[in-house]
């Protein structure tokens, strides 16, 4: 997600490898030609594993930032997979995996012909006693 549009970009495949997402990276960097990305990601080990972190070596403009564990609703793509799965696959029924990445395509082409960037309400300080309260939590 373009945090400054709101704008999704997404590979629908039917596994996470890191080959996936080394593509899904080169993807990215394609559309943002000559530009510094800052990446949000969560700890899913195709996002951690040596492949990824090499791959930053090939993207110099490439920087991965992480949430913590237990926190992913600090990254805003959360919040586009609650509106995805609110209003997408709940109330669709699906006969085939083709027919369901074509509906996911679909989805995100539709979705970003309307979206804007997510607004975080709480403010800094909300966030920042949520952020020390989970790694209060996960220390125990």
């Amino acid at each position: 997600m373009d945090v400054a549009t709101g704008r999704v970009f997404a590979h629908v495949r039917k596994k996470r490898t890191s080959k996936d997402f080394l593509a899904f990276l080169d993807s990215l960097v394609k559309e943002y030609p000559n530009q510094r990305l800052y990446i949000v990601l969560d700890d899913l080990n195709t996002h951690t594993n040596e492949t990824a972190t090499k791959c930053l070596e090939a993207h110099p403009l490439v920087s991965f930032h992480y949430t913590p564990t237990h926190a992913s609703w600090v990254n805003l793509i959360e919040g586009f997979f609650t509106i995805l799965t609110r209003q997408g696959p709940q109330q669709a029924v699906h006969q085939s995996a083709k027919e369901l990445e074509h509906f996911l395509k679909t989805f995100v082409e539709e979705y970003n012909k309307w979206c804007g960037p997510f607004e975080w309400t709480k403010g800094p300080e909300k966030l920042r006693k949520i952020i020390e309260l989970t790694e209060q939590r996960q220390s125990k």
